[in-house]
């Protein structure tokens, strides 16, 4: 295992962690593309719900009151019926190949957050939310990047008060823990041969982007918190969309 890469990872980790409780959002933006580059994009998919579960469940107890049941629901249904078939996408694809559609992904989600940063409410209703959770649900399974799905959603239906960062934490420990689970029977081979120190000194990270995100939750202007996550993740993308071109021309 590459140090650099790894440690590289856990500032990505740290930031994704801090960003997910700030915003609700920007954990598989910024950590999908620095674990990919360490591990590969189809042990990325495990390590970053892995860990994504593990961010979300210390967050919880925090926004608990302000889950709205209902929507959570309407999303996390379809996205854990279709989360089998993505991850028999990502293990029918070629590394590279899955490795570029990785980097395509977090690209494209960065032009969703820009939009879903100054988004208007259009319009909202059980047709977009099962079409959203079905959609993250096979996005997170193959390449462990459901965000864009989700930034669609936010910026068609203007979801953006603070019951959207409380319902994607409960949100996310369904749909990745789901993944986790039922990852060992579908593709049992994309786990990263990591030591057990990498795989504990990981969880550090990712506590103390929780905690660091409840203390500026309500000090740091929000708009610099998603200004660094898009940076974060249009070079994160960019470098693996170059490294999966090389690994094809090669």
């Amino acid at each position: 295992m590459d140090l650099v890469s790894f440690v590289v990872a856990l500032v990505a980790v740290l930031i994704g962690a801090a960003g997910q409780r700030m915003i609700g959002m920007g954990w598989g933006l910024v950590v999908t593309p620095a674990v990919a580059l360490v591990a590969g994009p189809l042990a990325a998919v495990l390590v970053v719900n892995l860990y994504g579960a593990l961010a979300c469940m210390v967050i919880l107890p925090k926004v608990w009151h302000d889950i709205d049941w209902k929507r959570l629901l309407w999303l996390a249904v379809p996205a854990v019926a279709l989360m089998v078939p993505g991850l028999l996408l990502a293990k029918g694809l070629d590394t590279d190949v899955l490795r570029i559609a990785v980097g395509v992904i977090a690209m494209a989600g960065v032009v969703i957050t820009v939009a879903f940063t100054t988004a208007e409410r259009s319009h909202d209703g059980p047709a977009l939310r099962i079409a959203t959770g079905a959609t993250i649900g096979v996005l997170n399974a193959s390449v462990g990047m459901g965000a864009p799905a989700l930034g669609v959603y936010t910026l068609l239906s203007g979801w953006q008060d603070r019951t959207f960062v409380a319902t994607m934490q409960p949100f996310w420990v369904i749909v990745s823990g789901v993944i986790v689970a039922v990852r060992p029977f579908v593709a049992p081979e994309g786990s990263p041969d990591w030591p057990l120190w990498a795989w504990l000194l990981l969880c550090v990270p990712v506590v103390a982007g929780v905690l660091l995100g409840n203390r500026l939750a309500h000090l740091v202007n929000r708009t610099v918190v998603r200004w660094s996550i898009i940076a974060l993740s249009v070079l994160g993308g960019a470098a693996l969309i170059v490294t999966g071109a090389l690994g094809l021309l090669a």
